[in-house]
């Protein structure tokens, strides 16, 4: 009978059975030692003979120096988190405008702060000799003087603002602000106070020119800048002498371009009025609009207000329209505007439908033609027949003005700012008109705006 016996036996036992000729297992598994080893160091050599993989790329987490020379030892120790506010922060990736990043320094926010200030005090610096304020002196009639009272011509006193320039003396303005004046005083920014004559004014833009007469006074002209390259959030500054209070400078930016307002002495539209809102009252009118290089990029002339109060909507006479009235104004007292004869309303996608044009048809469609004007010398058609859109009468079946001179046009705005900018009395322009939904060419004269 075979008897198992306890644990520990079993345990002796088995630890004498492998214990019992130990050569005899080495000599067993020594072949399979030596293949393995063998393999071992075949593998190990083929590992050595291959090109290994490069090696991931390090980033490295201390921003790299500013500048391009390599600091000394001593120079990195004594820097310290401290450093001067005027440092430039470390060195970050930043998408570039194509797309591929690209590394550069970002400056602190102090230095962001502190180039703001030095760029609108420089503006100030440079500009305010060229600013001028205005003090305007008009008789008023009152009606019939009481018994015994002289009679009813009284002054008053009007304010504005104006630019020098040219190195002659020449003042550009507002016309209201100067209009019917008896007596203009400028106001220069160091206080001197001199006569000026008014030169010639010009009711469709509402600008003026007047001249200082003291010719020892002569005032730098300022810098021009050009009207057609603004854009909306730019940076806009207006500098004038708003309540006859002295001179201050207000900034915003530019809100809008391409607006269009009515002169109150005229019966004519100004195209590609700009629209800001730095802030501008009573007495900023005429004076410059800046942009942040100083150069007058328009003229400051109305608000938009319910108030009387600035409310965040002001709007400039674009400088390039003053570049072609005030040397006219200069040279001859006046300015001679191109004249089509036509009154039109841009074609909106309703007035298309209705003249069974696809509906994202653009253009100005011709209401009206003057008597005698080149658009009834030329044979322009005015609309023909009315039609009720969102319960309005509307005129339709007009030519509709599609481009000049092969420029297209999107709508009445477009054909006055382009008439007024590139044309002038006496030129030929090349219109194309739809008519019918066919497109044609038309030649036209433009004859001389009438007064």
């Amino acid at each position: 009978m075979f008897r198992l016996g306890n644990r520990s036996d079993r345990e002796a036992r088995s630890k004498v059975s492998i214990g019992i000729n130990p050569f005899v297992k080495r000599r067993r598994f020594a072949p399979l030692l030596i293949v393995v080893a063998l393999a071992v160091a075949v593998a190990t050599a083929l590992a050595c003979g291959q090109p290994g993989r490069a090696p991931l790329p390090t980033v490295e987490l201390t921003p790299p120096a500013v500048n391009t020379a390599s600091p000394s030892a001593d120079a990195a120790t004594l820097t310290t988190p401290q450093a001067v506010e005027s440092q430039a922060e470390p060195a970050v990736e930043q998408p570039a405008q194509g797309g591929t990043p690209v590394t550069g320094t970002q400056p602190s926010s102090l230095a962001v702060v502190a180039a703001h200030d030095e760029v609108m005090a420089g503006i100030y610096e440079r500009t305010i000799p060229s600013v001028v304020g205005l003090r305007v002196i008009k008789s008023i009639a009152i009606g019939r003087p009481a018994p015994g009272m002289p009679p009813g011509d009284f002054l008053s006193r009007a304010s504005g603002s104006g630019f020098v320039w040219d190195d002659e003396g020449h003042v550009v303005t507002n016309k209201h602000v100067i209009d019917e004046a008896e007596r203009i005083i400028v106001v220069l920014s160091d206080g001197i106070q001199v006569d000026a004559e008014l030169v010639g004014d010009d009711p469709d833009s509402d600008l003026a020119v007047i001249k200082i007469t003291d010719d020892t006074v002569r005032p730098p002209a300022i810098s021009l800048g050009d009207s057609d390259t603004i854009k909306p959030g730019q940076l806009a500054v207006a500098i004038g002498d708003p309540f006859s209070r002295g001179f201050s400078m207000t900034s915003g930016i530019i809100s809008a371009v391409g607006r269009t307002i009515n002169p109150s002495d005229s019966n004519f539209s100004v195209p590609r009025v700009v629209q800001h809102d730095a802030a501008t009252n009573p007495g900023n009118s005429g004076g410059p609009l800046l942009n942040r290089k100083g150069e007058v990029v328009g003229i400051n002339t109305q608000i938009i207000s319910e108030t009387g109060g600035f409310s965040g909507v002001g709007l400039a006479i674009p400088v390039n329209l003053a570049k072609l009235v005030a040397p006219s104004l200069i040279a001859q007292g006046r300015y001679e505007y191109p004249f089509i004869g036509i009154r039109g309303v841009s074609v909106s996608p309703d007035i298309a439908r209705a003249m069974d044009l696809p509906a994202d048809t653009r253009g100005a469609l011709v209401l009206a033609v003057g008597t005698g004007t080149a658009a009834e010398e030329a044979g322009l058609r005015a609309s023909d027949r009315l039609t009720v859109i969102n319960g309005a009468e509307l005129p339709v079946g007009g030519d509709i003005i599609v481009a000049m001179n092969g420029t297209p046009m999107t709508g009445m705005d477009d054909v006055v700012a382009y008439t007024v900018e590139h044309t002038q009395p006496g030129d030929t322009v090349e219109f194309t008109v739809m008519r019918d939904g066919k497109e044609l060419q038309m030649a036209i004269t433009m004859g001389a705006r009438p007064d």
